[in-house]
């Protein structure tokens, strides 16, 4: 597995939780709006809160700075924009910014110290 590969693998694991929380959340609102007598208690309104649209844009957010600090399997350093030239496939930004290792090489991590 080349580090572009371990990136794509990172964005992929980092998108499912993105989605799984907010798609519990929508769920949870829609719950709460059918069957109000059953979510009766004060506690479950946070849960209509959380289902904001500016939640969603806190938790992009989230997901955004966690792609942009992605950590170099070999100097564990944020990629940053190294990242997301990975992700969509940019063949300019070849190299990690800080120990310049190519994306194209094969995942070996050293041992820290």
């Amino acid at each position: 597995m080349t580090i572009r590969d371990y990136i794509k693998r990172r964005f992929r694991t980092l998108a499912l939780i993105f989605a799984l929380a907010y798609a519990t959340l929508q769920s949870l609102s829609i719950c709460i709006r059918h069957w109000p007598e059953v979510f009766n208690a004060k506690s479950w309104s946070i849960v209509l809160g959380l289902t904001a649209p500016r939640v969603l844009l806190v938790i992009f957010a989230w997901f955004v700075i966690r792609v942009m600090t992605i950590a170099c399997p070999r100097c564990f350093r944020p990629l940053g924009a190294a990242a997301l030239a990975a992700l969509i496939g940019n063949k300019k930004l070849k190299r990690c910014p800080q120990c310049r290792v190519s994306l194209d090489e094969p995942v070996k991590t050293t041992d820290r110290d």
